[in-house]
């Protein structure tokens, strides 16, 4: 199948997407013409993008849908600025829309942003020059430097799919033994991939907050506040979302800061520099 990077830019009156041919290296670059982007959708094509599955694919599917640029934006606005799943966007709802996709951001750290990536990796990491806030139709030489940034994502996008080439074949070979085609395994996080191998099935989980402690616990090496802390989990008073999500423990061990929360314990001193001697 033939491969593609892609990414989009949007702003007020105009969007511009960038799609790089992974084999021959090529650029097709797209400014507010749907057709124009239609036409590059084949089911024979895998795009590949950076939080394309969060974000690109619902700009795709608004272009496909034949959406305005200021309804673009609007979509644009609704996932960015609103921090909101781009499948809950009503418009966009009951618009049947279907493209191969693969996340690079899948089962990276979480809150890696491409541009820490590119600095990372050498790579230019200039910010762009032209305000997302521009409220009108961009002039010429604007429009020129947002393909310049938006071209410099593409490459920066490729060059972690290639980097990451043996974990996505891996993925594939792992797909294989679930009974799926490449596309999907790519396009799936590791969980659940490896749930697909293993023909897990979801079950509702209810329980968190009745754990015990174990009986052989050495609870005299653990300061008191650390079960103040999380004795909350018995308080029928207190929200889910208050006790996993709220606050978390601050403490020192020794000299080490440490920060505790129902998804472990993390510390370490700071500036710490230790010389191995013989």
């Amino acid at each position: 199948m033939k491969i593609v990077t892609l990414d989009f830019e949007c702003f007020a009156h105009d969007w511009l997407v960038v799609i790089k041919d992974h084999k021959t290296k090529t650029y097709t670059k797209i400014w507010n013409d749907n057709d124009a982007f239609k036409a590059c959708l084949d089911d024979d094509i895998i795009f590949v993008g950076f939080n394309i599955k969060h974000y690109d694919q619902f700009l795709m599917k608004a272009v496909c849908a034949d959406f305005s640029p200021e309804e673009v934006k609007k979509v644009n606005d609704y996932i960015i600025l609103g921090h909101n799943e781009g499948w809950t966007y009503e418009p966009l709802r009951d618009y049947r829309f279907y493209a191969n996709i693969v996340d690079v951001m899948d089962d990276m750290q979480v809150g890696q942003s491409l541009k820490s990536i590119e600095g990372h990796l050498f790579m230019n990491i200039e910010e762009t020059n032209v305000d997302f806030n521009i409220s009108r139709a961009l002039t010429a030489e604007e429009k020129e430097l947002t393909e310049k940034y938006c071209t410099a994502d593409v490459d920066a996008t490729e060059k972690i799919f290639d980097l990451r080439k043996d974990y996505f074949t891996n993925k594939i070979k792992i797909g294989r033994l679930a009974g799926l085609d490449e596309v999907k395994a790519m396009g799936m996080t590791n969980a659940k991939l490896t749930a697909a191998m293993l023909k897990a099935k979801a079950k509702p989980h209810d329980d968190e907050r009745q754990y015990m402690y174990r009986d052989n616990l050495l609870k005299e090496y653990i300061p008191q506040e650390v079960f103040n802390f999380f004795n909350r989990m018995y308080d029928s008073s207190l929200s889910d979302d208050e006790v996993f999500k709220g606050d978390k423990l601050k403490l020192n061990i020794g000299d080490c800061a440490v920060v505790m929360g129902y998804g472990g314990i993390h510390g370490a001193i700071p500036n710490l520099i230790w010389h191995e001697g013989g």
